[in-house]
């Protein structure tokens, strides 16, 4: 299922969009001169519907691969129903292993909200897994891809207390992401068994991240250094002001016994209006 359809927040289940062409009052036809505003204003009416992806279909079509190491791409049953794996090596220091895929089945967006389900992951000793927004082009083939992302991290032999989920800005090249905001002490942890559903937006200045424990429909509480809350923030720098939107995994241990990535999501969604959520 692709960008014909449109995700309904409420229900989480996807409705039909039907393109509509605009023809201005007063024309019967069109002219070679009306050509250009025909088609301006039809890009405007339809640039920012919503995407949504359940991947039913079992491919991938619509969004592009970032596999340095290389990875493997796959549409196992988990939960039920047909998904979507990412699947990396660990790698080694100098290359660790990661993998991403980039949604290219809207434009470049400025305001952003993104989503989807995270039903399984590898338990090992550190990885990085979540989704991307504002991802700047071309993709680079070898260094982390350029704009945000809301990263769950799985860190030291799976031990609960130090998983944590992560606003973070990745300039490319060698730079070390840059931790924008962190959540930690997460209650109740987040499980490999459990299915949970990540959201990342930007609104009123700032980047907001949240993650839902699908089993009750609540968030996970976290201590964002100040306070408990149900989601972390952190002041939109606008350093990348648009782009694209995807998903993303990588290890960020590479000594120890790491055992590489293998992140399993579901019902995608990107659009632009921020969700509706009550205060923290």
């Amino acid at each position: 299922m692709k960008s014909t359809e449109i995700l309904d927040i409420q229900t989480m289940k996807p409705r039909f969009a039907k393109v509509i062409p605009m023809i201005l009052p007063g024309f019967r036809k069109l002219l070679p001169g009306n050509l250009a505003i025909f088609v301006v204003l039809g890009f405007i009416a339809t640039a920012h519907a919503d995407t949504f992806d359940n991947f039913n279909d079992g491919n991938d079509d619509g969004w592009s691969h970032y596999d340095p190491i290389p990875g493997k791409y796959s549409f196992p049953i988990e939960s039920g129903s047909t998904a979507y794996k990412l699947q990396s090596p660990w790698g080694c220091l100098l290359s660790p292993g990661r993998i991403g895929s980039i949604n290219m089945q809207e434009p470049a967006q400025t305001k952003f909200h993104v989503e989807v389900d995270l039903l399984n992951w590898t338990y090992n000793w550190g990885e990085d897994i979540g989704l991307l927004a504002r991802i700047q082009e071309p993709i680079p083939s070898f260094f982390l891809p350029e704009g945000y992302a809301l990263l769950f991290r799985n860190d030291r032999d799976g031990q609960t207390k130090l998983r944590k989920l992560m606003i973070v800005k990745s300039e490319g090249g060698v730079h070390f992401p840059i931790f924008l905001a962190k959540g930690r002490m997460m209650k109740p942890a987040p499980d490999p068994s459990g299915d949970y559903r990540l959201k990342f937006w930007s609104a009123d200045g700032y980047l907001w991240g949240q993650m839902i424990d699908k089993s009750t429909g609540q968030a996970i509480i976290m201590w964002d250094g100040n306070t408990f809350t149900d989601r972390i923030s952190a002041v939109d720098d606008g350093d990348y002001p648009r782009g694209r939107s995807g998903l993303i995994a990588y290890v960020h241990i590479v000594d120890y016994e790491a055992e590489g990535v293998s992140p399993i999501f579901d019902n995608f969604y990107s659009g632009i209006e921020a969700p509706q959520l009550n205060n923290p």
